[in-house]
């Protein structure tokens, strides 16, 4: 049985299941293992890790402990509560189907962007700055549009383009954030830029660590954290930046409670803009396929973020910025109230009830005709989801009115 348990409950004999923290996915040394003796918990504590998933099936049971399950209930409950918090209301946006095709032009030239970039730096040039703000202008009116169409097809990338998608991805998910938060256009351009680049040091971190498919020893980790400084660096180096790219680029694995890196910065001695970029940092990142792992699907990663939101991150923030892109993301593959499947398409105000393109009856275990419905107009619920593994991409074609607005969803 899996159970969550504090790091003060670990004792030796205990299987660890899962490490639990926003870095774990990364392709790092530790992995799931027994705990021989005291010294490995207090390795374990000096990370900073709070909490474990542990496997007593593996190794010593710990009473009181929650079970996984027990745990995602909770959080499933939790997220319904934040998602019922009443929303500031906002004009319709342009449907999806509208958008995508600008918002396809945009993500063609932003990849163009990065890559120029990316070649600048590794060449001892600085960014061009006059591109990097016309194209982050571009992705904010995009997602003042509508906000899902950049932030779906940033999602469509190969496992080798991750580093330059990531980016990409960031910036949008940082773009809708603040326009959910009402943020001042100034300061939403200027966060987006440091998102844009705040990996743009992964460029001086050696190809063999930067994609190696195993996990990365002790010294490995050591140079890769080095990319944080290396992107300041950078941008220092590029004039006409704002402050806020910077900042950004140096601290956006900084953690609430201290244990991020480089400084160790705590609570609100990390600033906003490296807060907000941290969570949609992170939420990608879990949730990407990567060339040594697959990603959760996004309604795990928001689960995740909710859960690490009470250790990691600004918990007000990361209420945000979940209710910014829904507990259901476009792209997710629901089952709904009435036994009919589909995947979200778009949202709306309510977003528990967003619009779904419904395609298989589960009571009948068939295929049927495709059809939209806004959930939230005819008061149907979600009653869960599914992992995009169970609808092969072969089957695609039935997700789509039209070939060329949503393809792929995953």
């Amino acid at each position: 049985m899996i159970k969550k348990i504090k790091t003060e409950q670990l004792r030796p004999g205990i299987f660890v299941h899962d490490f639990n923290c926003d870095w774990a996915g990364e392709n790092i040394f530790i992995s799931k293992a027994l705990i021989k003796d005291e010294r490995a918990i207090k390795i374990i504590r000096s990370w900073g890790i709070k909490e474990v998933y542990i496997d007593t099936d593996l190794g010593l049971d710990v009473e009181p402990a929650k079970t996984a399950y027990e745990v995602q209930q909770e959080t499933n409950r939790n997220l319904h509560k934040l998602a019922q918090r009443k929303r500031t209301a906002t004009p319709p946006p342009i449907p999806l189907k509208d958008e995508v095709q600008m918002a396809r032009t945009i993500r063609n030239e932003a990849v163009v962007t990065m890559r120029e970039a990316m070649r600048a730096v590794q060449e001892g040039k600085c960014i061009d700055p006059d591109n990097a703000f016309r194209l982050v202008e571009k992705m904010q009116e995009s997602v003042t549009r509508n906000k899902d169409a950049l932030i779906l097809l940033t999602r469509i990338r190969k496992k080798d383009e991750y580093t330059l998608m990531h980016s990409i991805s960031v910036s949008s998910l940082v773009l809708a954030f603040c326009s959910s938060c009402d943020i001042s256009y100034d300061m939403t351009i200027n966060l987006a830029m440091g998102s844009l680049f705040h990996d743009i040091g992964k460029t001086r971190i050696p190809n063999s660590i930067l994609n190696k498919p195993g996990k990365l020893d002790q010294k490995e980790f050591t140079i890769m954290k080095k990319h944080a400084e290396y992107s300041a660096k950078v941008l220092a180096e590029t004039t006409e930046l704002p402050p806020e790219a910077h900042d950004i680029a140096l601290h956006h694995h900084e953690r609430y409670d201290g244990t991020g890196y480089p400084h160790g910065l705590k609570g609100d001695t990390i600033e906003f803009g490296s807060r907000i970029a941290a969570i949609c940092d992170v939420y990608d990142a879990i949730t990407s396929i990567r060339c040594y792992k697959n990603g959760l699907d996004r309604v795990q990663g928001l689960r995740k973020l909710y859960e690490w939101s009470d250790h990691y991150f600004d918990k007000e923030l990361t209420y945000k910025f979940i209710r910014s892109i829904g507990v259901y993301p476009i792209g997710t593959y629901v089952r709904l109230a009435n036994e009919l499947s589909g995947v979200v398409i778009n949202s709306t105000e309510n977003i528990l009830q967003p619009v779904v393109r419904i395609f298989y009856n589960d009571k009948k275990k068939t295929a049927i005709q495709i059809q939209e419905i806004d959930l939230s107009k005819i008061g149907i619920n979600i009653a869960g989801y599914d992992s995009p593994e169970k609808w092969s991409s072969d089957k695609m074609h039935i997700f789509q009115q039209n070939k060329n607005d949503l393809s792929p969803l995953h």
